[in-house]
């Protein structure tokens, strides 16, 4: 093989080479078609979510309603039963009105969502 011939094919195979590499990473891009990449829609969103309690056995409230249901049991009949009945009375309701008020508390945040076009 002469010299020309040799340098020739070896030209050849390096540019074969090239243009090989070219096409098969055009081919594996995908940014190089637009009309192949998946486009979305994105807005904000305001999310309310529940704020986390921070008294979560509700104790001040029955407490609170124990005591005064004691205090209103007393003035009512003045005897040790219905002194007992009203604090029990009382600590249900305070129970309940407090978890009411937590279930009514939240938290607004800000989200972004994206949905597909």
């Amino acid at each position: 093989m002469n010299k020309s011939a040799l340098i020739g094919t070896v030209f050849g195979i390096t540019i074969a080479t090239a243009a090989a590499g070219i096409a098969g990473y055009s081919l594996l891009d995908d940014s190089a078609d637009p009309s192949t990449a998946a486009t979305e829609t994105c807005y904000e969103a305001q999310v309310e979510q529940p704020r986390d309690a921070k008294d979560d056995k509700r104790i001040a409230g029955t407490v609170i309603g124990a005591l005064v249901g004691g205090a209103v049991g007393k003035d009512v009949g003045d005897r040790d039963i219905t002194t007992a009945a009203g604090a029990a009375v009382g600590a249900i309701a305070g129970n309940q009105a407090q978890k009411k008020l937590q279930d009514n508390r939240t938290v607004t945040t800000t989200e972004t969502r994206c949905v597909p076009n």
